[in-house]
């Protein structure tokens, strides 16, 4: 032969795979121990649950004197059975409501028609036109079916009347919703939960984002802005429905009305959140338009910086949600934030080198995106519009040689620039060039 043959290297040799009883093993610790993870978070519903049904059972056996009081037990189940995050005020009444007209047609059909096959087909289909004819809701339309079917097809015992029925299953409702508002844990609690996983995604967005002002690498900002598309909006639905959740108990649960202030500032709290991770979505699309545009020619450290100090601001808002609405620390790092939010500062590579007229087009809308975030996160601890403009350094700069950004300040541009209430805002709304000048 001419030649000896290539040696086999790392990358043609395919990894071994495991033996199948070792992947069937694994299989199976990871379905049981994502099963015991679910057990443990429904643990509490799981329980009152049970506790209703129990009840409500136990309170139509010996306070009505009913012996199979078994739709006590199933209207109990119903309204604690609905996943302890939703609200349940509407639900409660969409189901007890059902349940009562399922009741009650289901008690019309078996005196007029009676009970057996073709019985059970009138009945459902009568009760779900019936049901879509009164409300929308899959809920209710669900509830009125079912309700009517049992009715139909369980068999009567001694001691139950219609009558008995319908007040087995209020006697459920109520003893379902007692349980839910006098068990229910802190109202908080999922709130704080899901606030804390909003602001994680946002952390790690800017923090990929700062990387990428840092390298250059376009590929960097093209992974964060994919993943903060993909998650943002599941998260900020999941805080929505804690929110929901959590405004019920305490407005209903008597263990729970002094947390009303508590709920009401964490709802406040998911609105400037809400648009900032949506401005973080544009930003991210605006950081990856111009890292493309100057081509990784060089680097933006500054940029990098006031994507880390965002990312610092989201740490002390994430951390603020458990000290009872204090956004002290949160406002500080937003200042710092702040600081940075000018064309002049953020944009000039680290090598000195001048953006180009398209490079600084997109520099400047990345900026101008930057800043309308620092707005809604200062919005999202309680500052109004106008408050929240003060922390943000002035774009109507005069022009030196070296600056980039606006024309000389003029009268008119002046009268469109916030106040600032500090000497420390001040300072922040100075040409930074120039520390000595001050706004006319």
């Amino acid at each position: 032969m001419s030649g000896t043959e290539p040696k086999a290297t790392t990358t043609d040799i395919d990894t071994p795979k495991p033996p199948l009883g070792d992947r069937v093993r694994a299989a199976i610790s990871s379905r049981i121990g994502e099963g015991l993870e679910r057990d443990r978070k429904g643990l509490g519903s799981i329980g009152r649950a049970g506790v209703a049904t129990a009840v409500a059972y136990l309170f139509a056996h010996f306070v009505w004197g009913h012996q199979f009081p078994f739709f006590a037990a199933i209207a109990a189940f119903v309204i604690i059975g609905v996943s302890s995050t939703e609200k349940k005020v509407r639900k409660v009444l969409e189901m007890s409501t059902g349940v009562m007209c399922g009741v009650l047609l289901g008690e019309l059909a078996r005196a007029t028609i009676g009970s057996g096959t073709w019985q059970i087909a009138v009945v459902v289909v009568t009760a779900g036109l019936l049901a879509r004819l009164i409300d929308s809701g899959i809920v209710f339309t669900m509830q009125m079916s079912i309700q009517s079917l049992l009715v139909t097809v369980m068999p009567l015992t001694p001691s139950m009347s219609p009558g008995g029925r319908i007040l087995d299953a209020l006697t459920g409702v109520v003893v379902g919703i007692l349980v839910h508002l006098l068990t229910s844990g802190d109202p908080r609690r999922g709130q704080q939960s899901a606030a804390h996983s909003l602001y994680r995604a946002l952390e790690d967005a800017l923090t990929q984002m700062s990387l990428a002002a840092r390298t250059g690498d376009v590929k960097v900002a093209s992974a964060a802005l994919s993943q903060i598309r993909t998650t943002s909006q599941e998260l900020v639905d999941e805080w929505r429905i804690a929110n929901n959740a959590a405004e019920e108990i305490a407005t209903f649960s008597p263990t729970h009305l002094r947390r009303a202030g508590d709920v009401g500032r964490l709802q406040h709290l998911l609105i400037g959140s809400d648009r900032a991770v949506r401005n973080v979505r544009v930003i991210a699309r605006h950081e990856v338009a111009f890292l493309e545009s100057v081509k990784g020619r060089s680097s933006h450290a500054r940029l990098a910086d006031a994507l880390l100090a965002a990312h610092d601001a989201a740490v002390a808002l994430r951390e603020a949600v458990d000290s009872d609405g204090d956004f002290t620390d949160a406002r500080r790092a937003l200042r710092i934030f702040c600081s940075y939010l000018t064309p002049e500062t953020m944009l000039r590579s680290d090598d000195g080198t001048r953006l180009g007229r398209v490079d600084h087009f997109e520099g400047v809308a990345l900026v101008i995106q930057l800043r309308s975030l620092a707005i809604d996160l200062l919005e999202a601890t309680g500052l109004d519009h106008r408050d929240a403009q003060r922390f943000l350094p002035s774009l109507l700069i005069a022009a030196d040689g070296d600056t980039i950004g606006p024309r000389p300040l003029t009268r008119e541009m002046s009268a469109v620039e916030p106040p600032a209430t500090t000497e420390a805002l001040e300072l922040l709304i100075t040409d930074r060039s120039d520390p000595d000048r001050r706004r006319g």
